[in-house]
């Protein structure tokens, strides 16, 4: 699971299934797994010491605090990456991270 945090850089690290060719265009989809909507923000990527470095240009509207996505990278209509993208604030404790301890009134437990 890749997580992101919404004051700061947009970027995460993966190894994909194939790795792109510089001049290629990667199309990233989210779907966000509390409202099922799918946005597909425009991407950059690099290869930095051997993973894939893809950077989100611009923040979606929709990212908040908690959200989930399941993650769809696509080189043409290749999937070269499936996975997880939680969002969360700037300064949570990644390493002592409880899900629950978060406070957003649509989650009951």
């Amino acid at each position: 699971m890749k997580v992101l945090f919404l004051t700061e850089d947009l970027t995460f690290y993966m190894i994909p299934r194939v790795y792109p060719e510089p001049a290629d265009t990667l199309t990233l989809s989210l779907r966000n797994e509390f409202t099922d909507e799918t946005i597909t923000p425009l991407v950059s990527f690099e290869k930095v010491s051997g993973q894939l470095a893809v950077k989100i240009l611009q923040q979606p509207n929709v990212f908040t605090t908690q959200n989930k996505y399941e993650v769809t990278l696509k080189n043409g209509s290749m999937i070269i990456y499936l996975g997880k993208l939680l969002i969360l604030e700037s300064g949570t404790d990644v390493q002592n991270y409880e899900y629950n301890t978060q406070s957003n009134a649509r989650f009951d437990y």
